[in-house]
């Protein structure tokens, strides 16, 4: 493999592949419709009672005050940067299932179909707007890598029906999420739900394709360079959707336009379709804490948090090279302010994801 990712041009003429027939694994998950709760009173079983509505097609379920929808976290590591185990091998491979195709070129989407509505002369209403060009494109995930990308909802409020953040992350093993550190409520009873493929509301593989996660793992104080986590999820989707490689960030690679970033940002189609930017280069690398700072001007917003950046290489698999933090400003002498959005990478990244792939 080489040591340079591929450009554009380079993926241009590889031609997509179509899926086989799904394995077992994922045909069933798809057909159940299943319903998970967890009781706060751990050691304690939830009393459940199931009530008839009359004369409706309509029942109700008494939960008990206790008893929440969703998996609890179970368990959080939060560890030093140098107490990360050194990994030999900065290249951790992708997978792809045997069943799997892959799409270089995925569907390109728009923006989910609204009714308009007008004012009383008749004049349409746009509810909001975006000024200036963004650069973020909607595509639809129904292939790998693509479908490897998906929602993370967020409850830092046990008794809270609806989740109190969202962001990004991506499968990197058969059990393995990475995503922003920021957005694991450390510390707090939380719960946290990956959605692969989230499209509309759902998973385009199915509406009951998805994972709780049981645990965390990520750095102790961090900066933007080391803002990144491992999640373990409950159910190893991986095995069935296949995860994306890993690789170290190299200085000679600055300046080349070889990277995609993919997010569910709030700002674009409201956070129920994914968008990407693609073909971007990192401007700039710092060290920051015990990880890297890579620095860029793709475009990002809330939502976009714990998504991927990644490259493709000549074996013709994605690799990431950080999760994506956030932005920065930089003062510049003598007056001036440079914004650049950042993910977080180095070795301490692949070191994380080593550790998630041989212990979970």
């Amino acid at each position: 493999m080489s040591k340079t990712p591929i450009t554009a041009d380079d993926l241009i003429i590889l031609d997509n592949k179509s899926d086989g027939e799904q394995p077992f694994d994922l045909v069933d998950l798809k057909r159940r419709n299943s319903l998970f709760l967890s009781n706060i009173e751990r050691d304690s079983e939830p009393k459940l009672e199931l009530i008839k509505i009359a004369e409706r097609n309509l029942w109700q379920m008494e939960l008990g005050e206790s008893v929440v929808l969703g998996e609890f976290g179970q368990t959080e590591d939060l560890i030093d940067p140098d107490e990360s185990i050194e990994l030999k091998e900065k290249v951790l491979d992708a997978q792809l299932p045997d069943w799997s195709g892959i799409s270089y070129h995925p569907k390109i989407a728009d923006l989910p179909f609204r009714k308009s509505f007008r004012r009383n002369k008749g004049k349409q209403v746009a509810p909001h707007y975006v000024f200036g060009k963004d650069d973020r494109q909607i595509y639809y995930p129904d292939s790998y890598p693509w479908r490897c990308v998906g929602k993370i909802l967020v409850w830092n409020n046990p008794m809270s029906i609806y989740p109190t953040s969202m962001g990004t992350g991506a499968l990197v093993g058969r059990n393995v999420v990475l995503t922003a550190s920021h957005l694991v409520p450390w510390g707090t009873q939380w719960r946290m739900q990956f959605i692969p493929a989230y499209y509309d509301g759902n998973s385009l593989l199915g509406r009951n394709v998805s994972s709780f996660v049981a645990s965390a793992r990520g750095y102790k104080n961090h900066g933007q360079g080391d803002d990144m986590a491992v999640l373990k999820l409950s159910i190893p989707l991986g095995d069935s959707l296949g995860f994306f490689g890993c690789q170290l960030y190299r200085d000679a690679w600055e300046g080349g336009n070889y990277w995609t970033k993919c997010g569910y940002p709030g700002a674009v189609a409201s956070g129920l379709r994914p968008s990407r930017v693609t073909w971007f280069p990192i401007i700039d690398d710092d060290n920051d804490g015990q990880g890297v700072e890579l620095e860029y001007r793709a475009d990002g917003s809330p939502g976009d948090s714990g998504g991927p950046v990644f490259g493709w290489w000549d074996d013709g698999y994605p690799y990431v090279i950080g999760t994506h933090s956030g932005g920065e400003e930089e003062y510049e002498f003598p007056f001036s302010i440079i914004k650049n959005n950042v993910a977080a990478g180095g070795a301490v990244l692949s070191n994380l994801i080593g550790w998630a792939r041989s212990n979970w």
